[in-house]
């Protein structure tokens, strides 16, 4: 692993299953930002944002952003681990960002959306590595935790 390497893992909050929404949904984020804080994550911020269902109505989704140093890279891929098997239909993992190497290791579907239309070459960039399975070591532990299956 490169030293100094810094992990961003964006985490959407869907509010449309929950019937008593807000409380509901600011229970599930203080809970994952626990989580990500007892697996050492240094940093997280949040926010709304509305997805288009169709051409009148938004629907508002929270978003974490949690923030790990390479340092605590087990911490990391465990959080992913307790994330994906406590809360697989509450929350959808966006996106695993390395930023010193400008690496974008996983990307949902929603998320590719959004890339191909504001960063297209990091969307090529990310594509390209998926279709002929050039991970690196730390690629293959992460997106271990997340798909749930070999990657080989």
């Amino acid at each position: 692993m490169n030293m100094n390497c810094e992990y961003e893992i964006e985490m959407s909050f869907d509010r449309k299953n929950q019937s008593n929404q807000s409380n509901q949904s600011n229970k599930l984020i203080s809970d994952t930002i626990h989580l990500a804080t007892i697996h050492n994550c240094h940093t997280h911020f949040q926010f709304t944002e509305s997805k288009d269902m169709n051409q009148h109505t938004r629907r508002p989704t929270n978003v974490v952003v949690f923030s790990f140093h390479d340092e605590h890279f087990q911490g990391m891929t465990n959080f992913l681990t307790e994330i994906v098997n406590r809360y697989n239909k509450r929350i959808r993992i966006e996106s695993v960002y390395e930023i010193t190497n400008r690496n974008l290791i996983y990307a949902s579907p929603s998320y590719m959306n959004i890339m191909n239309i504001v960063n297209k070459e990091t969307s090529n960039d990310y594509k390209h590595r998926r279709q002929t399975r050039s991970y690196s070591e730390t690629d293959y532990f992460i997106l271990r935790e997340i798909l749930k299956k070999n990657i080989d």
